[in-house]
């Protein structure tokens, strides 16, 4: 039977050092803010309307809103409940790990996650791939140490109501669960933070990492008109097919980094 695919960068990082061995640690655990709780229903309400504009309003890079708009009417995904949240003392940063769900409400094997940001009085999610600033990633970095990603990452319940499905009903499902799996091309790749916690509260890391998303942005600026083609191709086959070279590239783009980064007991 297939198999539910992780994203491609997310895949990309499951080596990286620091997160397997992290031990837990204890702190005070902070309630999100209501303001950015709007915020992220905000989100939920703009891609339920594939409204671009509106996405743009919360969005931390504020462009090319309509790839994940489109991309999410097309797939026909909603963003579903918050599952955790976690947020810093200063309370400006924040990291949230939410569900997907597919038109009919069902909760889909591989969650997302965003990082919220504040700046002045407003906050915004990182939806679409941004420069996402060292301090930020450090900030992260410190809150999800000792976090176990696949508590969060994978909505298990859902994955293993999939595995019961038979097997000759299997194909077509699969390919629709992939090719909605696959959405998270068209949005940032926020889902990273879970894997590398402690790794990211090293500067060096910090410093690298604020290279990965530059670098993830600039695949994301220069393929954005067959990004976008993508994110209207309706036929969940074709729409892998479609998105097979733009991961390619995306896979060229960030490649390397992950090799750079720095153990965190010798940072």
């Amino acid at each position: 039977m297939r198999k539910w695919m992780l994203p491609l960068a997310l895949t990309l990082m499951l080596g990286a050092c620091g997160n397997e061995e992290a031990a837990p640690v204890e702190e005070t655990k902070r309630p999100l803010p209501d303001a950015v709780e709007t915020v992220y229903e905000s989100y939920q309400q703009a891609l339920r309307d594939g409204d671009a504009e509106a996405l743009a309003d919360i969005d931390y890079a504020a462009a090319r809103t309509d790839i994940p708009a489109t991309g999410a009417v097309t797939r026909d995904l909603t963003p579903g409940d918050i599952v955790e949240s976690w947020v810093n003392e200063d309370e400006d940063v924040a990291y949230i790990v939410h569900e997907m769900e597919d038109g009919d409400g069902n909760e889909l094997p591989n969650r997302l996650a965003k990082v919220a940001i504040k700046e002045g009085d407003d906050w915004s999610l990182v939806v679409t791939p941004a420069l996402v600033p060292a301090d930020v990633i450090g900030e992260v970095g410190e809150l999800l140490t000792g976090i176990e990603a696949s508590e969060y990452g994978v909505n298990a319940e859902a994955n293993a109501r999939l595995a019961d499905v038979p097997e000759d009903e299997a194909g077509p499902i699969y390919d629709r669960v992939n090719a909605q799996t696959d959405y998270v091309a068209l949005e940032a790749d926020n889902n990273v933070f879970l894997l590398m916690s402690e790794t990211l509260t090293v500067p060096e890391n910090q410093a690298i990492m604020t290279d990965y998303f530059k670098a993830y942005q600039t695949w994301y600026i220069d393929n954005e008109a067959a990004l976008r083609d993508a994110a209207a191709t309706e036929d969940p086959v074709d729409y892998l097919e479609v998105l097979d070279p733009l991961k390619q590239k995306l896979e060229q783009a960030i490649d390397g980094y992950d090799e750079q980064l720095v153990d965190p007991s010798f940072g």
